[in-house]
């Protein structure tokens, strides 16, 4: 940012960003600078060298420009910008710790996560053990290969694009199968008597 001048206003970022020739190549020049840094501050343990900010900056400009329209002013507009720049940092990073499980890794990542192990709290009440038992047998029982597929990977934490292309698919497929995987799990837990309120008291605590 130029020292010669105050910093700009919400109003002005706007209609500089929607601008054209050196006036909206400076405001995207200042912007980009503020988020690489911002970005670098926050990951500077996991990220020394700054790739991450970088690549993330780049993409996130992208999406604010596109998205100016929703900006209403509730905050300044660089905390607004730092907040979409920082969601696709993060998406970033959980897309490379998976960049590199394999699908079957990723599903039994998933059914770790709704399996009563031996390692589970001694806190854990009989009854959350109970529902997780009854949410695995209708994830092994209830689903087709595919949905389980989905719906362990999903549960995993793995994102959609990372899902998606371990099963050759794309997002919409997958939401459609994810989507249909969770109706048939619920159908079943109800048949076993969990209601969905209860499933949520129970897991509150999770």
């Amino acid at each position: 940012m130029s020292q010669n001048r105050d910093p700009r206003t919400n109003a002005e970022w706007l209609s500089d960003l929607r601008g054209t020739g050196h006036v909206r190549d400076e405001a995207l020049s200042e912007l980009r600078s503020f988020l690489v840094t911002g970005l670098a501050r926050a990951f500077q343990q996991s990220d020394p060298e700054g790739n991450l900010a970088e690549d993330s900056v780049q993409d996130a400009l992208v999406l604010i420009l596109d998205r100016l329209g929703s900006f209403r002013g509730d905050s300044k507009f660089t905390t607004w910008a730092m907040s979409v720049a920082m969601r696709v940092a993060l998406s970033e990073v959980r897309r490379a710790r998976w960049r590199d499980v394999s699908l079957d890794q990723m599903v039994e990542a998933g059914r770790l996560g709704v399996s009563a192990s031996p390692e589970t709290p001694a806190s854990s009440s009989l009854e959350r053990l109970q529902l997780l038992e009854a949410v695995r047998g209708a994830i092994d029982h209830g689903l087709t290969d595919r949905q389980r597929e989905a719906i362990l990977a999903e549960l995993a934490g793995v994102p959609p694009g990372e899902i998606a292309a371990r099963m050759g698919t794309n997002r919409n497929a997958l939401y459609k199968l994810v989507y249909d995987a969770r109706v048939r799990l619920k159908e079943a837990l109800q048949r076993a008597g969990w209601t969905a309120e209860h499933v949520l008291d129970v897991l509150g605590g999770r």
